[in-house]
């Protein structure tokens, strides 16, 4: 029997549980010649959630560690082009094309950053270290500008700001506005934090305030430079820095599957997670699928994560010529990040539902961020398997999991126990020497 490949395309989080699913099928099935090789152009799982805090030690996890304990290849190569005909993938190290039997696209989403300018992001862990530094040299400067606009008020725009305001560099705050805001979040509809529900809104918006943060909503940005904004009336906003953090957009990878596409660039999938390429699954950030009934998913590591682990089950299990799997997601949670004031716990996709807001739910997104979402340290496969395991989300057991979170002693329970894995991975040194390497 001639050996078949499934192959994953992304080290992210959808990627290293769809390389776990498939796995753990396969361990099922005793002499299965079924080969699983992941492709990333990084040698590490980059814990994305946590790029816009300041402190970034332990953001990255090696992907040899966690792979190779589970007999996973990884090839560190960035795939430039995937064939759908010769179900073949290219990689830019032009080697000869990778063959596939089964292909597992979870190769995450990308900023659309505006052309031409030297704005700052958050979306990679190297943009995230320019940004950390950059935000230092602001703090230095003796400049009447206000120090930073960020454009975009969606989730990672509100953390960004409410984590810089928050920040020792940010205690200086100009006196040039009628505000004094250091920090300024521009967000183009009318309302701040579209995204949320009233509720949540008011507590975001007292959060922001409280942080000195100046707020302008219902403007659009023409133009992003360097030194400020311009706005679509023609006013120029002055800035020292200026952080871009609207416009997610799916992995440019996804163009080259046929098949329908959603307004972010996600392939629609059907709720084995398969595309309209038979042997083609799509998770994560590439992926339009549905979590129920009514909603679809939202580009965020909770959903990437058993959505990976789906996609990889079903394409082992096509391999050996089983039935795939369904994916539902019924619980949903945010966990918004606002700084020195402290975070905000929704359930619900209309994220209005407050379980937690402030030092509380600072406490269960430090829990999140550092513990939850991380692999394990040690490189036992059994417990990369584990860590890789979703529990099974019906709606009776999301119901049992809002009220329990409900209660803060619950959540001390949790979060008082946790590993800090983090820490495992990284120390403020390492940051140091990619700061270094930045500025080299």
């Amino acid at each position: 029997m001639s050996q078949k490949r499934i192959l994953i395309v992304g080290g992210g989080f959808a990627g290293v549980h769809a390389a776990i699913g498939a796995v753990e099928v396969l361990r099922s099935a005793s002499g299965s010649a079924v080969s699983v090789e992941l492709v990333s152009p990084e040698p590490d799982l980059v814990i994305r959630p946590r790029l816009y805090e300041s402190d970034l030690s332990g953001a990255r996890v090696p992907l040899t560690g966690v792979l190779g304990s589970i007999g996973v290849r990884h090839r560190c190569a960035r795939v430039t082009e995937i064939d759908v005909e010769r179900r073949t993938v290219q990689l830019d190290d032009r080697r000869e094309p990778v063959g596939f039997d089964q292909l597992v696209v979870a190769a995450g989403g990308r900023l659309a950053l505006p052309a031409g300018t030297e704005v700052h992001s958050a979306d990679t862990y190297t943009e995230a270290v320019a940004l950390r530094r950059a935000i230092g040299s602001v703090a230095r400067e003796g400049d009447p500008r206000p120090g930073v606009i960020v454009v975009g008020g969606g989730f990672t725009g509100l953390e960004l700001s409410a984590e810089i305001a928050s920040g020792p560099e940010c205690a200086a705050r100009s006196v040039t506005r009628p505000t004094g805001a250091h920090v300024m979040l521009i967000e183009q509809r009318r309302e701040l934090a579209p995204d949320f529900g009233p509720r949540a809104r008011a507590v975001i918006d007292g959060a922001l305030r409280a942080l000195g943060v100046e707020v302008r909503t219902g403007v659009q940005v023409s133009e992003a430079r360097s030194d400020g904004v311009v706005l679509d009336s023609g006013e120029r906003l002055d800035a020292k820095l200026v952080v871009w953090s609207a416009g997610p957009r799916a992995s440019a990878l996804t163009d080259q599957i046929p098949g329908r596409r959603d307004r972010l660039g996600r392939l629609h999938v059907d709720r084995f997670l398969a595309t309209e390429v038979e042997g083609i699954w799509a998770c994560g950030d590439c992926a339009a699928a549905r979590v129920d009934r009514e909603h679809v998913a939202v580009m965020s590591c909770q959903q990437a994560m058993p959505q990976g682990r789906r996609a990889g089950e079903n394409a082992a299990l096509t391999l050996l010529g089983r039935p795939p799997r369904g994916y539902r997601q019924s619980l949903y949670l945010t966990c918004l990040d606002l700084g020195a004031f402290g975070a905000l716990l929704t359930c619900g996709f209309e994220r209005n539902t407050i379980l937690a807001a402030g030092p509380g739910a600072k406490e269960f997104k430090r829990y999140i961020n550092r513990s939850r979402i991380y692999p394990p340290a040690s490189s036992d496969p059994e417990r990369v398997l584990e860590w890789g395991r979703t529990p099974p989300s019906g709606s009776a057991l999301a119901a049992l999991s809002r009220l329990a979170l409900r209660s803060s002693a619950i959540r001390r329970r949790i979060t008082g126990s946790a590993e800090d894995r983090a820490s495992v991975f990284g120390t403020s040194a390492d940051v140091d020497a990619d700061l270094s390497r930045v500025a080299a």
